[in-house]
């Protein structure tokens, strides 16, 4: 028995949300592990989202090839077209199955660029101590022997005299 697009696009939404989710909640023990240092989870974590973030978009790649099929142009447009041209009830569930998605969608999109974040300011911290074991200030700027400007003025470095 085969779907018709309806079914076949709930059941891509109910896909997505189901991933998404998954994502959402691989994001936050990033965070935790982020916080924590934890570096053999942090690897872990991340072979872990790959795959959901190849699934994500092989099922976005699904849901516009299902929408163009039907006669519908692709992306948000396209999409709620097709929402709007079902029963009210089809167009019910589709709704609220897009608005989870949404909702889950952004947790991870919060997730992420909080996880970027902490990962900025960790290898920010990082340059800043290889910098300063190096003898270079990274803060500091001067001129150099030759009148050029220079931000990395050479200091004693720390790496070499113990």
């Amino acid at each position: 028995m085969s779907m018709n697009a309806m079914q076949q696009l709930s059941s891509i939404l109910q896909a997505e949300l189901n991933l998404s989710s998954q994502l959402s909640q691989l994001l936050q023990q990033e965070r935790d592990a982020l916080k924590n240092a934890e570096l053999d989870q942090i690897t872990s974590l991340n072979q872990q989202k790959q795959p959901h973030v190849v699934q994500l978009e092989q099922l976005g790649r699904q849901r516009e090839q299902l929408l163009k099929a039907a006669g519908f142009p692709g992306g948000k447009t396209g999409l709620e077209a097709f929402i709007a041209n079902h029963s009210e009830p089809e167009a019910q569930h589709l709704n609220s199955l897009l608005n989870k998605l949404r909702v889950v969608a952004k947790s991870c999109r919060e997730h992420n660029q909080i996880n970027g974040g902490i990962v900025n300011v960790n290898r920010q911290y990082l340059v800043k101590a290889i910098s300063i074991l190096r003898g270079r200030d990274p803060e500091t700027s001067s001129y150099g022997p030759g009148g050029e400007y220079t931000s990395q003025v050479v200091r004693q470095p720390l790496l070499g005299r113990v």
